[in-house]
């Protein structure tokens, strides 16, 4: 820019000439001029400087709109990119991964990849009832039960309950009819003559020669135990439900309750492992019931104790026992229940109306019969099926402690059991339904 009076050249957007002190007056006309040479349009062209500005500016306005769309569409890129590296997108090539190899026939496979998607999300419903299905293709359902329990404690989906209870009876089943094929058949007093006669009369040096076996109602034979109450007719055979095959062998419990004893001899507080009954059950009823031959397939077993989960209470230290009692949790996984009180912590259950036997009844087991007039008053209001109606059951004890250490939980004759109120004083009666593991 040049001073109108002197010509000097002076800085753009002063008021004075430095050199004459003239004062500047801007030139409206010159400064577009000067826009148009700065833009490379010759003065000579005629085209108003206006027009080059506003052309311009538009060209500005393009570039800024093709920046704008080209930073867009590396954004959607870098999106897309990290969406196909995501946990889900993952999870679900796992899981179609796995039906792949299902399809195939592949189970291994299958199963590796079922694991892949259970950890990448171990709340992931369907991977774990995938994995349950492709052991059970595989002939494996202690797997299968093993990883719907799992599934069931992370992801809490009460529909994985019967599935589970449904392959626990499947593989009861199996482990009884693999234990009936390898041991003798049920003996009779035509097939054993003398010997049975003698074992019968209560003379035990044959009974060695009677190993294990199921009976025709799907119940484990093994050992003996007065029931009738005749005890000139010697000891009875004792029937076993059969809960589950595992590590520890093939666990069982008694069919009846079998005796009436206190938990503990005295009113005090008592853990299972330091109470009267335990030692009772692993001395007096082990050599009372059971050859030595027998004890022989008994297996000792690490026994859990927990502390009661509502009341605190503590359930003290693991036991290693050869008899013993079923725990709340033992019932609860084992037993399907009719109708459960979330508030109240107990449950419902057909299958736990135990009978006891004669020989119980006479020691002074309490009991309750379901007539058809109890049936239409309370049990069909908790899903009991009708037949039930005819049924007596025997309250039972349980080796886990209620809300205090001088209290114990037990079975109510009706099949009620839980947590917070199913429990009695130690040195009260209740029945006896041993539980066990024999070899596998």
């Amino acid at each position: 820019m040049f001073c109108s009076n002197c010509g000097k050249e002076i800085e753009d957007g002063v008021k004075f000439c430095k050199y004459c002190g003239q004062k500047i007056v801007e030139d409206k006309e010159t400064e577009k001029v000067t826009v148009l040479e700065d833009i490379g349009v010759p003065k000579e062209s005629g085209i108003a400087s206006d027009t080059v500005i506003e052309k311009k500016k538009r060209n500005t306005g393009l570039v800024i709109a093709v920046v704008a769309v080209a930073v867009l569409l590396i954004a959607v890129g870098v999106l897309i990119f990290v969406m196909s590296d995501s946990p889900e997108k993952k999870y679900e090539e796992q899981l179609k991964l796995a039906e792949r190899y299902l399809d195939e026939l592949d189970y291994d496979k299958a199963i590796a990849a079922y694991r892949a998607a259970i950890d990448i999300d171990p709340k992931a419903e369907d991977a774990y009832l995938g994995l349950a299905d492709a052991y059970v293709e595989k002939g494996e359902l202690q797997a299968a039960i093993d990883i719907l329990k799992e599934g069931l404690e992370k992801t809490e989906n009460m529909a994985m309950e019967e599935q589970l209870a449904e392959l626990e009876r499947q593989l009861a089943e199996q482990k009884v009819q693999e234990l009936s094929k390898r041991t003798t058949p049920t003996p009779t007093p035509e097939s054993m003559g003398k010997e049975e006669a003698n074992w019968r009369g209560g003379d035990w040096t044959n009974r060695d020669d009677i190993l294990p076996h199921m009976n025709e109602e799907g119940y484990i034979v093994f050992g003996a135990y007065e029931q009738d109450g005749d005890a000139s007719n010697g000891p009875e055979p004792i029937e076993w439900e059969v809960l589950e095959e595992n590590g520890n062998g093939t666990f069982l419990v008694s069919r009846y309750v079998l005796d009436w004893q206190s938990y503990n001899t005295e009113q005090t507080n008592r853990t299972w492992e330091s109470c009267t009954l335990r030692s009772w059950l692993n001395n007096e009823f082990l050599n009372h019931a059971f050859t030595q031959t027998e004890q022989g397939m008994i297996n000792t077993t690490n026994v859990a104790n927990s502390d009661n989960p509502v009341w605190g209470t503590p359930g003290g230290n693991s036991t290693g026992d050869r008899i013993f009692l079923l725990s709340v949790e033992e019932v609860i996984s084992h037993y399907s229940f009719n109708s459960w009180d979330d508030e109240d912590q107990y449950g419902y259950s057909q299958k736990l109306i135990i009978p006891p036997t004669t020989y119980a009844k006479r020691q002074g087991s309490t009991r309750h019969a379901i007539n058809e007039d109890y049936y239409n008053k309370f049990y069909s209001s908790v899903n009991y099926s009708c037949d039930c109606i005819g049924r007596e059951g025997g309250v039972w004890w349980l080796r886990s402690l209620g809300n205090n250490s001088d209290y114990a939980c037990s079975v109510y004759s009706y099949g009620r059991a839980g947590w917070s109120h199913n429990d009695k004083e130690v040195n009260e009666h209740g029945g006896i339904r041993p539980a066990l593991y024999i070899e596998q």
